[in-house]
């Protein structure tokens, strides 16, 4: 019964763990592993359904934010394309309560077999918050043709956001 019990504790603690948490004044760091991909579906070839990523998204709960009426917002990283992919456009958003707070479109370069990152830059002072802020949304839209989409290979995303509130 006592090791029934321990199990008990540890599974309840490793789910607690489990849990994205991210508290107004910190930094959340965000890669490709973090985010779900949008895929939508390009063509069909052979039988078979090959998909373009058309978008990736991550959203996580925001606490903290009880009695607030305005926080600032700022993200900043890169977004970086495999060496063979092309050119290629981004639009990262980012969203309190499913309601957009800023966008930026940012561009990345293909020269000389070497590709250059997407750097998208947000920052938002005194956002206003009525409603509070429980839920953040990151969201970053591949831009241009659906076939731009499916032969531009996203290799990496390493994102920062930061959201406070002045005291």
């Amino acid at each position: 019964m006592k090791h029934l019990m321990a199990l008990a504790a540890c599974l309840m603690a490793s789910s607690v763990s489990a849990l994205p948490t991210f508290f107004v004044g910190e930094t959340v760091q965000i890669t490709k592993d973090d985010v779900q991909v949008i895929k939508q579906l390009y063509k069909r070839e052979g039988g078979v359904d090959k998909y373009a990523e058309v978008a990736y998204e991550v959203e996580f709960p925001l606490y903290g934010t009880w009695g607030l009426t305005e926080l600032d917002v700022q993200l900043t990283g890169e977004i970086a394309s495999a060496w063979y992919s092309s050119n290629f456009g981004m639009t990262v958003s980012v969203y309190c309560n499913d309601v957009v707070v800023e966008s930026d479109t940012s561009y990345g370069l293909r020269y000389e077999r070497s590709s250059y990152v997407v750097k998208p830059q947000i920052r938002v002072a005194n956002h206003p918050i009525p409603a509070g802020c429980e839920s953040v949304k990151v969201r970053m839209d591949k831009l241009g043709s659906l076939a731009r989409m499916y032969f531009t290979d996203i290799a990496s995303i390493d994102l920062r956001l930061y959201m406070t509130n002045k005291f």
